[in-house]
């Protein structure tokens, strides 16, 4: 019996915080690049709402390698909505999302309005702490015309 209780009392210090507990009763999970990608591509991608988005899920020190915008989420923000308020009928269709390790890929179709062809893109986000704090991208024109009747997307 005292055994049993020894071993009890020194596995408590490991045992899961029950401050966290969620409705059901579980412990509080770690936040997960997945959990990022779950709460930033529907409020940035399919909601447009940017500065909601960056300021929840975009750190501060966000490092950006596309050449037209500067580092920083205030930045990410001040690039971003002047572009939306100038295209307010601006979208984006997310139709792919990976998720590996530290990375999320989004495969998007992006138009300024219904008339336009829009571009192709794949948004690269590296994830740190539950938070985007590196982003690359790649964008190709739609053609009017392709070689193959694969399409883009």
């Amino acid at each position: 019996m005292r055994l049993a209780l020894f071993a009890a009392l020194l596995a408590l210090p490991a045992a899961p915080s029950l401050a966290g507990e969620g409705p059901a009763g579980e412990a509080e999970k770690p936040c997960t690049t997945r959990d990022v990608a779950n709460g930033f591509i529907p409020l940035f991608y399919e909601q447009g709402k940017i500065r909601e988005a960056y300021e929840a899920w975009v750190a501060e020190d966000y490092i950006q390698h596309n050449p037209h915008a500067t580092d920083g989420r205030d930045a990410a923000i001040a690039f971003l909505e002047p572009f939306y308020q100038r295209n307010p009928t601006h979208r984006m269709i997310v139709h792919r999302v990976l998720v590996d390790g530290d990375l999320i890929a989004v495969h998007l179709h992006g138009q300024t309005g219904p008339d336009d062809r829009g571009a192709a893109a794949v948004d690269i986000l590296r994830v740190k702490d539950c938070k985007i704090v590196e982003h690359w991208d790649v964008t190709q024109p739609v053609p009017e015309h392709s070689a193959n009747p694969n399409g883009m997307f």
